[in-house]
């Protein structure tokens, strides 16, 4: 019981310690009062939890992501995915372009990666490819942070991932995904 109570105090002094270090950010200004400006960060990085759908399932993963703001419209990142059941790991590298050049913007994406898997004791690494379309979304004017959506299909050439179905393979070179992130700046 005494454990028990140390890690709810514990809790409770750290929540504390989060709402002191934010608390003036939003009572500071007013809403209205705060200038309006688009602060581009060179730089970002953030994670995702991804749903790929391929062999008739959803896979989640993790992606972690470290993105350079090149111009307003274009943007490069380098990323990596794992699977939770640890079909495959993917790394790679995108290409953003922003319609309109802000922080909160409608994108199109396109990106190179590699695959790593195993089947019947070979490992491979095939390429893939990825076209995407995605939306950042910064839900405070001020705020350092920002939620990303984006839709993906992609397309492995080469070796294409499999599912043993009894004695046969499924086997899937193109899938689709969804990818909710969140990122700080």
């Amino acid at each position: 019981m005494l454990r028990i109570r140390n890690v709810k105090i514990g809790v409770v002094v750290l929540l504390l310690v989060c709402v002191q270090s934010f608390a003036g950010y939003f009572i500071e200004q007013t809403y209205e009062d705060v200038p309006a400006k688009d602060s581009l960060s060179p730089i970002s990085f953030g994670g995702e939890l991804a749903f790929a759908y391929y062999l008739n399932s959803v896979h989640p993963a993790i992606l972690l992501s470290g993105e350079l703001r090149l111009h307003k419209h274009h943007s490069a990142d380098l990323f990596g995915v794992a699977l939770f059941s640890g079909d495959y790991i993917e790394v790679g590298a995108n290409w953003r372009f922003f319609f309109r050049g802000l922080r909160e913007d409608d994108f199109l994406r396109l990106g190179v990666s590699f695959v790593s898997f195993e089947r019947e004791n070979k490992s491979y690494f095939p390429p893939r490819v990825t076209f995407g379309y995605g939306r950042d979304v910064l839900f405070f004017k001020n705020a350092s942070f920002l939620c990303r959506l984006e839709f993906l299909a992609s397309y492995i050439i080469g070796e294409p991932l499999f599912e043993k179905d009894g004695i046969f393979y499924r086997e899937a070179n193109f899938s689709v995904a969804l990818n909710i992130g969140f990122y700080l700046f």
